[in-house]
């Protein structure tokens, strides 16, 4: 074998030993801007956005839920886009809060997690006040100090979980949430940050008629900082190859 062809085996095994991670690793965030809001399916870090049609349509039917500034609960229709779900009339300054509950059943067991059930939450904080009571299964919440933030998982905090911040520039950092699930960050520019982390749940059952040994909660928190430096953001998101 010449050394390119042994150059081109090596990167392709590296590719399909690292592809069930990857898959793994996606997640679903909300962001807000001038015509409402999106919902996307990807990694944030990465500047990956799926796509439709490709990955974007495993995610079936996210529900989208808002309880605005005036304490209103209300329900947004998600409309499927090529690089998300656009979220038109979408109220500024409200609670956004997206559930994907639909995601097949996955068989990880090459990665060492088993027969899953993916279960996604996205959260995009606005002005209004969240209480614990409001909190999805598995979320990260904000406990009013600046850049800390609260894990609660099933009505409780979630101790010991790593917890990652990404900021608008795609820097990250990691902090693992002590006895009250809390977890603080430093925030150095202002603008847009997304807090991400994973919950693997040792629970059987079954999902349109395939059984599953685990379930797997990923949740992310959206929000803004309105001062401090600004930072260069990246203009060219990506997309995975459809199939």
């Amino acid at each position: 074998m010449t050394s390119h062809s042994f150059l081109k085996a090596l990167v392709l095994s590296l590719v399909v030993s690292v592809a069930p991670s990857v898959a793994q690793a996606h997640y679903l965030w909300l962001e807000q801007d001038k015509s409402g809001g999106h919902l996307y399916f990807g990694e944030y870090e990465e500047l990956l956005r799926e796509r439709s049609p490709g990955r974007l349509d495993e995610m079936p039917g996210p529900e989208i839920r808002v309880k605005t500034t005036t304490g209103e609960a209300m329900t947004v229709q998600p409309r499927r886009e090529a690089g998300g779900f656009a979220l038109g009339g979408l109220p500024r300054g409200g609670d956004v809060i997206a559930t994907e509950t639909g995601y097949e059943v996955k068989d990880w067991t090459k990665s060492g997690l088993g027969i899953v059930k993916p279960m996604f939450y996205a959260r995009l904080i606005g002005s209004v006040p969240i209480s614990a009571a409001e909190a999805m299964t598995l979320d990260i919440l904000p406990t009013g100090k600046a850049g800390e933030f609260q894990v609660v998982f099933r009505g409780a905090p979630l101790t010991g979980v790593d917890v990652r911040i990404i900021a608008a520039n795609a820097w990250t950092r990691e902090a693992s949430a002590d006895k009250d699930g809390k977890v603080h960050f430093e925030l150095p520019w202002r603008g847009q940050y997304i807090l991400h982390v994973v919950k693997l749940e040792k629970a059987t059952g079954e999902f349109k008629g395939v059984a599953y040994e685990a379930v797997r909660h990923r949740a992310t928190t959206t929000f803004d900082v309105p001062r401090g430096p600004a930072t260069r953001i990246p203009a060219k998101w990506n997309a995975s190859t459809p199939h």
